[in-house]
Formats: structure tokens, sequence, C-alpha cells
């Protein structure tokens, strides 16, 4: 008989943890493993199209909706569920005192949405994923994955410490990410790794051939007028450095330098879009929204920016390394987990003034684009055996 393995993610809308997870997923052994998904929300779903046909996805609209709002609350109370409903009111008013609170709420709220008692229940996303897989799901060994630096992103402390001492392992994505969960849990410090986030080179590039229809004659219009393609990936907030790339916009645009700057993403912050106006800069910014296979829209950039002020390991860089395009990228927490300075792309400060100038260097330094790409080449990693670690579970 086949061992049991659940793994529970949030969403599959958007980010590089959906990504990541899809990718976990493709590299899994199913055909060993009875292998199952528990997908808490299905608004948005980009890459589910992505899950193997194999993996049961298992899916409760009532554990969607005690996540959600007002909305969720009245959904909740149409269909019967007057204390949850209740209860996701509560859990509102609680998050603006205590997020741990809050998250924890939420995991007591959630329906028990499987009695199976499984060999191996991964948990992907953290929070009141982790507090949910902990109290009211059973099985042999539970993991749990956060995916970045903690340090940077330690607002459920309070409730991490109390159940991450039941897991069996802890898993993140660089050292730095390491360290820095070590730092917060000495307790757990023996049994806290790296797993990196699998990334394909053969799957990324056959998916980096696929059409983009009309837009890719845009770009290439856009070329052939004397214009620097620019592409970022990540959502439009101020914590993927949006707001540093409006400001390297208006910088390269007071210089007279010819560029188009690709976003893909999804809109997080409404107010930021203002300042493309404020700024002057709407003929020069390109908002693609949310795309499913970012790769064509990277494979035909001249130059890839990732603006953050912070992340874990991240995903779209890992990807545009793949695919061997010259990179700026801000100096956040983690960036040397993934880069050495003008060795496999330029660190910046995190500036627009900064990002501007490393970008203008790349433009006009051929020699340096071509050393990255030279780079880039020929240390392309095909990590998928990375899914192995989990395998010491089962």
């Amino acid at each position: 008989m086949k061992k049991k393995v659940l793994f529970i993610i949030g969403t599959l809308q958007s980010g590089g943890v959906s990504k990541s997870m899809v990718s976990l997923l493709n590299a899994w052994d199913r055909e060993k493993y009875d292998t199952s998904l528990l997908l808490c929300c299905k608004e948005g779903n980009v890459f589910s199209k992505y899950l193997p046909e194999d993996v049961n996805v298992i899916y409760n609209p009532v554990v969607e909706h005690v996540m959600g709002g007002f909305s969720s609350a009245k959904w909740l109370l149409l269909h019967g569920y007057f204390l949850l409903s209740l209860g996701v009111l509560l859990r509102m008013f609680l998050s603006r005192i205590s997020r741990p609170l809050a998250s924890e709420l939420i995991a007591k709220m959630m329906p028990v949405v499987s009695h199976i008692n499984y060999d191996l229940i991964v948990d992907y996303g953290g929070q009141q994923l982790l507090y949910y897989m902990v109290c009211k799901l059973s099985a042999v060994k539970k993991v749990s994955f956060f995916h970045s630096d903690y340090s940077k992103w330690s607002f459920y402390y309070r409730a991490d410490k109390k159940f991450y001492p039941s897991v069996d392992h802890i898993f993140t994505i660089s050292e730095t990410c390491v360290d820095s969960l070590k730092h917060f849990f000495p307790n757990c410090a023996d049994k806290v790794s790296i797993m990196e986030n699998i990334s394909s080179p053969t799957m990324i590039r056959q998916q980096a051939l696929e059409s983009l229809g009309n837009f890719r004659e845009r770009i290439l219009e856009m070329k052939s007028d004397g214009n620097i393609i620019l592409c970022t990936i990540g959502h439009i907030c101020r914590g993927k450095g949006f707001d540093f790339a409006l400001e390297a916009s208006e910088v390269l645009k007071r210089r007279g330098v010819k560029f188009k700057w690709v976003f893909i993403g999804k809109v997080l912050e409404e107010d930021l879009l203002k300042l493309i106006t404020d700024k002057g800069i709407e003929d020069y910014i390109l908002l693609v929204g949310i795309q499913s296979n970012p790769y064509p829209y990277i494979n035909l950039s001249d130059i890839v920016v990732h603006p953050s002020r912070f992340e874990g390991k991240s995903i779209s860089l890992d990807e545009a390394k793949i695919l061997c395009k010259p990179i700026v990228v801000t100096n956040f927490s983690t960036v040397g987990d993934q880069f050495v300075n003008r060795k496999n792309g330029t660190i910046c400060e995190m500036n627009g003034e900064a990002v501007a100038n490393a970008i203008v260097e790349l433009m006009n330094d051929s020699s340096l684009r071509k050393s990255y790409q030279k780079y880039l080449e020929t240390h392309i990693v095909d990590n998928s055996s990375e899914v192995n670690k989990l395998y010491k579970y089962l």
C-alpha cells in the first residue's frame, strides 16, 4: 500500500510560494506516494493548471471563508455557520490587536478536512496552516516550511514559538533564513535546515517559448524603436520595491534613456499607481498583471530588475538566471545567498537613483552584460533533487 502524503497551501493564486509548491509536486514521486493537496483558497488559481493530474486536490469552501472578510462572514451566515460567521468578525477585530491570536483563531475555526492518519503532512504556508496542521490533522510526521527571513517577518512569533516545537522539521530556503530561524527559535535549532525552491531549467525554457500573441509584436516594435526592455516580477507594493522602480523610471526619463518597463504581478497597493501619473512616466510603464507563465516576458527583456526591500530566496530571480538574463538587484538582507556582485548580477543600494545607475551601466557596458550571461550559462543547476530531503521523513 502506498504511503499517504498531504501538502497544505493557502492559495495557488500567484507569487513565489505558489509557484514553488507546483514545482515541488511536479518533482514529487507520485507513483510511489499517494499525494494530496489541501488548497485552502481557490480564488484566482493562476498556477492550478500546472498541477499534476494525479494529485488529489482537497478543497472545502468553509476553510476558505473562515480566512475571509465581511463577504465571507455573510456567506457563512447564509449557509448556516452562525458561530463561524461570528468568529470571522471576531478574527477581523483581533487582527488589529494581535496577528498571532487572529491566526490561532483561524486554525481553530477551520474544519477538519480529512480524518486520515497520513504518513507525512507538509505545511507549505506557515502561520495558521502550521497551527491547523499541528492541532487538527493526524500524521506520523509533520514538516513545516518558512519561505522568508524571519527577522523581516516575525509578526507571528508569539504563536510560532508555541507550535514549531511540535513539528518534526522546519525547512527554509537559504542560509540567511536558517540563521534567522535558529536565532528566534533556539530550542528548534537542531531541526532547521535548507530545502531550496525547486526550479526546472527544462520546463522554464520550454515555457519561455510560449506565444505572447500581440504583446510580443508590441515589444519587438518597441525594441526596433531603440527602447531597452526592463522586466520586474513581483506584486505592485512597497515590499517589492515598486516605489524604487518608479523613482528609477523618473531618473531614466530625466536622463533621456529610451526604455519600457514591464511589471508582472498583482496590484496590492493601489496608491502606488497614482505615482505613475504624478511622475509623468505613463508611457514607460507596462503593467501586465498576474501571469501564470512569466517566462516569455523575461525572455523578451534585456535586463531583469528586482528592486525588493526583502526576500527569502527569490524564485523569480532564480528563473531569470536560468534564462541567462543580466540582472539588477537591490541589497536586501538575503541577496548574498543568490548573487555575487559583478559576477552573476549587479547589486545596488535600495533607492531609485542607485537602481537607475545600475540599469544605465548595464545598458552601456556590453562586456559586463556578456560576462553575466556567460557566467549564468555555465552555472545553470536543476535542483529537482531537493525533493529527496522530504523523502527521509517517509
